[in-house]
Parts: C-alpha cells; sequence; structure tokens
C-alpha cells in the first residue's frame, strides 16, 4: 500500500467534520542545503524534536523543569539525561496503531550517544532541544527557528537530527530545519509524513513509512532503531543536493490496516481529553492571532 497523503487525508477529514476553510501548509520551491564541512565522525550533533519529550516531574515538583529553559516555544533538555526520566506528552499521534512508551522510537538520544562509542559520530552536543509545534508558520519562521539556531551555535553543533511526530509537528520541524540550513548547519529529517515534509521543502528526508508517532523505529526494536539512525547518517553524508528523499525498508509488523483508517470517521485522531486540549488549544491560537501575537 502508497503511503498516506496526509494533507489530503486531513482536509477531507476535518471537512467532514464542519471546517470550512481547509489549513494551508508551508510550501517552498527551493530548498536550502548545508553541505557537510567534515567527516561525520568528527562531527557535533544535536537532536531536535517536536515530539514534545520531557524530563519527568520528579515527586513534590508541581512543574516540568524543562519550562525553566523554555524561550518561545524551544527548550533544552541536557543530552545526559537518563532516557528513563523522559517521557511524551504529546497526544497528536497514531494511538490505534502505535504508542509513545519508549522515547527512542521518536527522541533517538540513545542511539545518537551509542553512534559515537562506535566512532560514527564525533561527539553529541551537551544539549537537545523540544520545539512545541505551532500552527503559525511565521512565528516557527521568526521566533523557534532563530531560538533553535542560537542554542546550537552556542552548543557549537555541526549536524542536527530533526524528528516530528503529529502532521503539524512535521510542517514545523521542516521550518526549523530550512532555517538552521540557511545559516550553514546540515540537517537531517525523520520522518512519517512524507508528503508534508516534502511541500515544505528540506535539504534530507529519511521517510519511515510507520504510523505516526515512531519515525526512528517500532517501540523497544533496539537493532531497527539503530539501522534507521544510521542510514540518516548515512543520507547526512551522501546527499550531493537539497530535497534528496530515501526511504528506510521497513514495514510496519502489524500490517498496514492503518494507513485506510488514519483520520477517518471510523477511527478518529483525536478522542475525548485530546480532542479537548486541542479544542482548547486552538481556541487559545486565534485569541492570540486576533491580538497580533501571533
Amino acid at each position: 500500500m502508497d503511503y498516506v497523503r496526509y494533507i489530503d487525508r486531513t482536509r477531507d477529514y476535518y471537512l467532514a467534520e464542519g471546517y470550512d476553510k481547509p489549513y494551508v501548509w508551508s510550501h517552498f520551491e527551493d530548498a536550502p542545503f548545508a553541505p557537510l564541512k567534515k567527516p561525520l565522525s568528527e562531527c557535533r550533533v544535536t537532536l531536535v524534536s517536536t515530539s514534545d519529550v520531557a524530563i519527568k516531574p520528579k515527586e513534590g515538583e508541581a512543574d516540568d523543569p524543562t519550562h525553566a529553559l523554555l524561550t518561545g516555544s524551544v527548550y533544552s533538555i541536557p543530552a545526559d539525561t537518563p532516557v528513563g526520566e523522559l517521557y511524551s506528552r504529546q497526544e497528536h499521534y497514531d494511538t490505534h496503531a502505535t504508542n509513545l512508551d519508549d522515547v527512542n522510537s521518536y527522541f533517538p538520544v540513545t542511539r545518537l550517544h551509542e553512534a559515537v562509542a562506535s566512532g560514527r559520530i564525533g561527539s553529541v552536543a551537551q544539549r537537545v532541544h523540544g520545539v512545541y509545534t505551532s500552527y503559525s508558520q511565521r512565528r516557527t519562521c521568526e521566533v523557534d527557528g532563530p531560538e533553535v539556531l542560537r542554542r546550537c551555535r552556542e552548543d557549537g553543533v555541526d549536524v542536527a537530527v530533526l524528528t516530528p511526530v503529529c502532521p503539524v509537528c512535521h510542517q514545523t520541524i521542516s521550518l526549523v530545519g530550512r532555517h538552521l540550513e540557511e545559516n550553514g548547519i546540515p540537517t537531517v529529517t525523520i520522518a512519517s509524513a512524507r508528503d508534508i515534509v516534502e511541500h515544505c521543502g528540506v535539504s534530507r528526508l529519511l521517510f519511515v513509512d510507520f504510523p505516526l508517532g515512531n519515525p526512528c523505529g517500532e517501540p523497544f526494536d533496539t537493532e531497527m532503531q539503530r539501522e534507521i539512525v544510521g542510514m540518516a547518517f548515512d543520507l547526512l553524508e551522501n546527499a550531493s543536493g537539497p530535497r534528496t528523499t530515501v526511504e528506510a525498508p521497513y514495514r510496519w509488523r502489524k500490517g498496514e490496516d492503518w494507513k485506510g483508517k488514519i483520520f477517518t470517521k471510523e477511527q478518529p485522531f483525536l478522542e475525548g481529553e485530546a480532542h479537548e486540549n486541542w479544542m482548547n488549544a486552538k481556541a487559545e491560537y486565534k485569541k492570540k492571532k486576533a491580538e497580533g501575537k501571533m
């Protein structure tokens, strides 16, 4: 079965739900491309993700400690944080087909540290970064992208690996990646919504045809995750120009029925509390936009 066209699927889904104005996805004819300046084995690599990964609050803590590091929609996590202390608060993924129980399936920080140990990359930057998804493309381009770039420069980053989860996450991470590339930092995006990323236009895309939520491999399949991250490194080295897409040779083990069900009345994308949270977030976005704050 061919890959899901999320732009078409979400448009049809929300039109059927009564929304009369389709979302206008970010689109560029060209794409920036920054070549590697030195061998990957000498590069300092960071991770940038819209997977809403966070440090688990300790007992007695009222809030997520990453909030203290928040600037706009960008926050950072120490790269040596034990993976057992991380989790995702993301609700916008294919909950019917998969889960976010394995952080490395969408935020492959352990796989990066393994790549250092094997000599595949030089080092992992002292911080890895999260970007909260925004419907405002202008905000991502003018505020969040520059903030990620600033933090990368502070840490002496040579290369960035980018991972999204939800549909709009793919647009946000693509816009951030474009900004990094325009300013000389090579990137590779590991993603499952191919059409959204290619519509926006990025330098290098490793397409993993899995349900939204696990672009870096099936949960707890360590070997698959290593291979996928390794393919991303290969793409960083071998791409000769922008808009280079490579498809990972994997298929979801439980079959491909999920492709026909995602964003349908039979299987709503958001339900219950997740849908309520989304509606509240949309209302807040509209309010800020009307006030000129977005």
